[in-house]
């Protein structure tokens, strides 16, 4: 699959990647649309918002639609709050989900590539 990553400012590169696999209780989503907001356009111009840098290539964007690829409730258009967390991994157990469970540039730790 194709991603379009932010490896420093104002360079935005396309990457292949390998598709993503849910696990148990997943599901895998085909991501059609995704907002881009101020955050994001400080990523882009500085590679960087606030104390956190850049330190990898970063999927930008954090508000997003698509649809279910996989499950049973594939087929489903589905739109993505990146500010309800899931209650379910260790950053959201004491209530206060700081990193929205890293997803995009909305986290405080962003998802980025692995290294």
């Amino acid at each position: 699959m194709k991603s379009l990553r932010l490896f420093g400012p104002r360079d935005l590169r396309l990457v292949d990647e390998a598709a993503p696999v849910p696990g148990p209780g997943d599901e895998l989503v085909r991501v059609t649309a995704v907002g881009i907001c101020g955050s994001d356009l400080h990523w882009f111009a500085e590679a960087g918002i606030g104390d956190a840098l850049l330190s990898r290539p970063l999927v930008l964007g954090h508000e997003a639609g698509g649809v279910i690829e996989s499950g049973p409730r594939a087929g489903q258009r589905i739109a993505i709050d990146p500010a309800i967390g899931c209650e379910e991994c260790e950053q959201c157990w004491p209530g206060t989900c700081t990193s929205v469970c890293g997803f995009g540039s909305r986290a405080t730790a962003p998802r980025t590539a692995p290294s």
